[in-house]
């Protein structure tokens, strides 16, 4: 289950006692955070080391902000906590000898991506997943297949008619029913889940 809101999500997170609130959390945001590693040129278990030490970093310094609607996105506070920590990663590859001969290629960074892009990709595809499910109940098993098979799997749309006895008509109907569904739930929970909030402490969040 969600939490109805993500500011009330994040006013629970100081609370260290409080399982659900960081279980939350961490469904959110240990794929984002974990996916954008991985496209900035970590191998796994760097990636996954850096979600370990980013949550660290948040429980220890999230009891510091006070939330207020007119400043900045918590998001933007937590890619500079991921920011820091690849930075951080970077230097010590570098400072490494062997490393700068032997690491694999996948585990340099994409210097040619911008990482801001990168980093709301990663946010915007977590909430296409979190919304997905919520929205099956809500179509016939006919407009659901249409649309998982167009949109998700990237079928003609033909053969999807011929198997599931629609015109083409019905089917690209199917998938904008869906669709425009779907983005009206991402942007629901862009809202929820990402409250703006002022930190006094944005520079020492590393």
């Amino acid at each position: 289950m969600m939490p109805d809101t993500r500011l009330t999500l994040l006013q629970r997170l100081p609370d260290a006692a409080d399982d659900a609130a960081w279980r939350d959390f961490v469904d959110l945001y240990g794929p984002v955070i974990y996916g954008f590693c991985l496209r900035r040129g970590c191998p796994e278990p760097d990636a996954a080391d850096l979600v370990q030490e980013t949550l660290t970093t948040v429980a220890r310094r999230i009891h510091q902000f006070d939330y207020d609607p007119s400043r900045g996105r918590f998001r933007s506070w937590l890619f500079t906590i991921v920011k820091n920590k690849l930075i951080d990663r970077n230097r010590r590859l570098a400072a490494r000898p062997v490393a700068s001969v032997d690491t694999p290629v996948d585990a340099l960074p994409d210097e040619s991506a911008d990482p801001d892009a990168q980093w709301e990709a990663e946010y915007r595809r977590q909430l296409f997943h979190l919304a997905l499910p919520t929205l099956r109940p809500l179509f016939q098993a006919a407009t659901w297949e249409a649309f998982r098979r167009t949109a998700l799997e990237g079928a003609d749309p033909a053969e999807v008619a011929g198997d599931l006895g629609l015109s083409v008509g019905a089917v690209y109907v199917a998938k904008s029913r869906v669709m425009a569904r779907l983005r009206e739930k991402v942007a629901q929970l862009d809202r929820e889940w990402e409250p703006a909030f002022h930190s006094a402490s944005l520079a020492a969040a590393s």
